[in-house]
């Protein structure tokens, strides 16, 4: 009897998604595969499409499916402060305690709905006063993290506290040891992120039914319970796990939104935007150019890539919006042939685009004040080139290094593989996530 799974990779821009049949013995191929450039097309009108190449290929359409997840998406939360729609219960005097170190970081709760707690004070008519008080601030409140010493209050009072907000309708997350700064701001990060999450949860149920089985890769392997701090490690930990299942210490990842070389050297503090949080992880760093940093002239009218800026929406020109252009439409030829650009960007191959990237990078090489200085947009490639070859000779020294993803046929020439020592492979990130599934279950 044939059973449907699904792989999804769900990143910051982009998401790919696969159907497969379970019930073949070797490693299937999808039945269905599909990718999409988030800023266009919503990750429901994705699931729309899946849920009728279920109902096509699946007698039972309604039998639960299992829907495998990596994802980058909690990324697009790393520039924002958090904590607007959640309260924090604290002892009086130790407000906002988890930014004592970290003063320059991102916040994690909004200082006006925190509840200073005095013990003597702990009873029900106090919370109403502070609950109503806090709603009038932010009516859509619906979260409460309970950062209380133990020690400082008597069980039946912790009990009350949570009794109370339980009835109220908030969610509750607790920290025991709120005078550890980094497993407070792991529990604040914990209910900052619960809406995001949500949010998936809830599109998987709603366009592909109630029964769906989601489960997200945390850590080593796909859970159903986790901690949701971990889906911003997930990505990586993923692909660190299959560094690792290709023998090798440490591989090159070329991606759409991404270039990044990833160790599995183990790490357990993640220093966070929001500041330092206890989180088991893999050690990986962004090489020096993103693709979706803009190309511009500089205050002295000279090509240059902004390195502070990656333009995740409207994204890069060959996206079909954008008139600002970005290190990955300098690479518009060697996208037409890539089989993920294609499927990302459906109006790759139109003149008027191919114009229009030719128009822009024009504009931007004529605009060059001083003919002695100026830079041709074929001499910024070949740079962009020799310092990505450079720099991943600096991390992997003498070692092998596996060099995959979707964009490895645009970044890494082939030409270029010879002149290093490294492993390049090809990779499909729902073949490897069902393969990684397929692996789990049969332990």
């Amino acid at each position: 009897m044939s059973k449907p799974a699904i792989a999804l990779y769900l990143g910051e821009s982009y998401a790919t998604i696969g159907l497969f049949d379970t019930s073949q013995k070797n490693q299937p191929a999808p039945l269905f595969e599909k990718s999409i450039f988030l800023p266009q097309v919503s990750l429901k009108n994705l699931l729309i499409q899946t849920k009728v190449k279920v109902q096509e290929f699946f007698t039972d359409s309604e039998a639960p499916i299992p829907v495998y997840i990596v994802t980058k998406y909690l990324d697009r939360l790393k520039q924002f402060r958090l904590g607007g729609s959640i309260s924090q219960v604290i002892l009086k005097g130790f407000e906002n305690s988890y930014t004592l170190s970290d003063s320059k970081c991102l916040s994690l709760a909004a200082a006006q709905l925190i509840i200073s707690l005095e013990p003597e004070n702990c009873n029900e008519e106090f919370f109403t006063q502070e609950l109503d008080r806090i709603k009038k601030i932010n009516p859509d409140l619906n979260k409460v993290v309970i950062s209380v010493p133990e020690e400082s209050i008597t069980s039946t009072q912790l009990e009350l506290i949570h009794n109370f907000f339980s009835t109220a309708g908030l969610k509750i997350f607790s920290c025991t040891s709120p005078h550890n700064q980094n497993n407070l701001r792991k529990t604040l990060l914990n209910a900052g992120s619960e809406g995001t999450k949500e949010e998936i949860i809830n599109d998987l149920k709603e366009i592909l039914g109630e029964n769906t089985l989601p489960s997200f890769f945390c850590k080593d392997r796909f859970e159903a319970q986790f901690e949701n701090c971990e889906l911003f490690t997930s990505a990586n930990n993923f692909l660190a796990q299959y560094i690792k299942s290709n023998n090798c210490e440490h591989g090159a990842f070329f991606d759409i939104e991404s270039l990044k070389f990833i160790s599995l050297q183990k790490l357990n503090v993640w220093q966070s935007p929001w500041g330092a949080i206890p989180i088991d992880h893999f050690r990986y760093s962004e090489l020096s150019i993103h693709p979706f940093s803009e190309v511009k002239l500089d205050h002295l009218s000279l090509l240059q890539i902004d390195s502070s800026l990656h333009q995740l929406e409207p994204g890069p020109v060959v996206a079909g919006r954008a008139i600002k252009p970005l290190v990955i439409d300098m690479f518009y030829d060697e996208l037409l042939q890539n089989e993920l650009a294609k499927s990302l960007f459906s109006q790759l191959a139109q003149e008027n685009l191919k114009q229009k990237v030719q128009n822009l990078f024009s504009v931007l090489q004529k605009g060059q004040k001083n003919p002695s200085l100026a830079t041709q947009i074929s001499e910024v490639k070949k740079n962009i080139l020799e310092t990505l070859y450079s720099e991943l000779q600096f991390h992997s020294h003498t070692e092998k290094t596996l060099v995959f993803g979707p964009l490895t046929d645009v970044f890494m020439p082939l030409k270029e593989k010879n002149k290093m020592n490294i492993l390049a492979k090809p990779f499909s990130w729902t073949e490897e996530i069902m393969r990684a599934a397929s692996t789990k279950a049969s332990l």
